[in-house]
């Protein structure tokens, strides 16, 4: 375990210092554990797969100034987390172009149900009688796809306070979508 997080932590210092062989070469011997993880956790094979692999290889690239000190005890559990965190956002993502395009008259193709659209409508109205934090917590985390801390530095408190209004706007979604005749805002919260 020592030597993996030594041979780990030579290929990062390498790549940040320049040499971008090290980066593949530390980035091609984990590309099948991520790729199980991922896979796991619904991302499909093929392009899917290459496009969630792109956007893991520039969330690092990103990180890199600081990759060596983020990585304690294992670059592969650092990368497990990196995926998790990333499958998250993707998720999100998606559920934001679909509610964008649901509540878009637009983007009306004529293929939505009025089911799907009154819940939109109603979870709308429902963020809508949110109080102004927890509302600009629902936009920022739920619609824009941020993770806690980018949450946190938005709205200028920290993940721990976010992490509970999150919690509170749920329940209180959860509650008004329940009152408007739906079971709750599904897989969206």
């Amino acid at each position: 375990m020592e030597a993996t997080l030594l041979r780990d932590r030579t290929l990062i210092d390498r790549w940040r210092a320049g040499d971008a062989d090290a980066g593949v070469t530390l980035l091609d011997h984990y590309v099948g554990y991520v790729r199980r993880i991922a896979m796991r956790l619904g991302v499909r094979s093929g392009s899917e797969f290459e496009e969630f692999w792109q956007d893991l290889v520039l969330r690092l690239i990103q990180q890199l100034p600081g990759l060596g000190e983020r990585v304690r005890t294992s670059f592969a559990g650092y990368l497990a987390w990196q995926v998790r965190d990333l499958v998250r956002a993707w998720r999100r993502r998606r559920r934001h172009v679909v509610a964008t395009d649901l509540l878009d008259p637009a983007a009306d193709d004529g293929l939505q149900p009025d089911a799907q659209t009154a819940f939109w409508e109603a979870l709308n109205d429902c963020s809508g009688q949110l109080p102004p934090r927890e509302q600009a917590v629902f936009e920022h985390r739920f619609l824009g796809g941020l993770d806690l801390g980018e949450v946190a530095t938005r709205v200028g408190s920290n993940a721990n306070a976010v992490a509970q209004a999150v919690f509170r706007l749920v329940r209180r979604l959860r509650d008004c979508l329940t009152g408007k005749g739906f079971d709750g805002p599904g897989d969206l919260l």
